[in-house]
């Protein structure tokens, strides 16, 4: 009996691990996104994020974008902090993933960072969203 035990745990375990995930558009293969969140790039995480994807948004459809990712996904709103407007992370469930690896979830969030240069070369803050770029962050966890 222990031997069966064994061999189940084994062979799920090996169903999960040998199942790879490719880079690419994570919010559009697992979630849900508009033609105004502009996918960048993928790149392999370290620790216990599997995968991270970049989108950027424009500052004219930042508000847009914001009010879409609380609706849709439960982020935070926007906050100023210090240099740049950021929010808290939602997180989505997806069936597939699920099926991959049950310890597998997205999480996601927005920031953009307002420190602009003058023609001088002075820094300072931007506080007009519309004027500044702003980017979504989508992490495949294994959690």
């Amino acid at each position: 009996m222990k031997h069966i035990f064994l061999f189940l745990t084994l062979f799920i375990l090996y169903s999960y691990t040998n199942k790879s995930i490719e880079c690419g558009d994570l919010l559009q293969r697992y979630g849900e996104k508009t033609q105004k969140i502009e996918f960048i790039d993928c790149e392999k995480g370290k620790g216990q994020t599997i995968l991270q994807a970049k989108y950027k948004v424009l500052g004219s459809n930042s508000e847009e974008i914001e009010n879409f990712l609380i609706k849709k996904y439960g982020i935070g709103k926007l906050k100023f902090t210090c240099c740049g407007w950021e929010s808290t992370n939602g997180y989505i469930k997806n069936v597939e993933l699920l099926k991959i690896n049950p310890n597998y979830i997205l999480e996601i969030s927005m920031y953009a960072n307002a420190e602009k240069e003058n023609l001088k070369g002075e820094t300072y803050l931007e506080l007009d969203k519309s004027k500044v770029v702003f980017y979504v962050i989508v992490k495949l966890l294994d959690v």
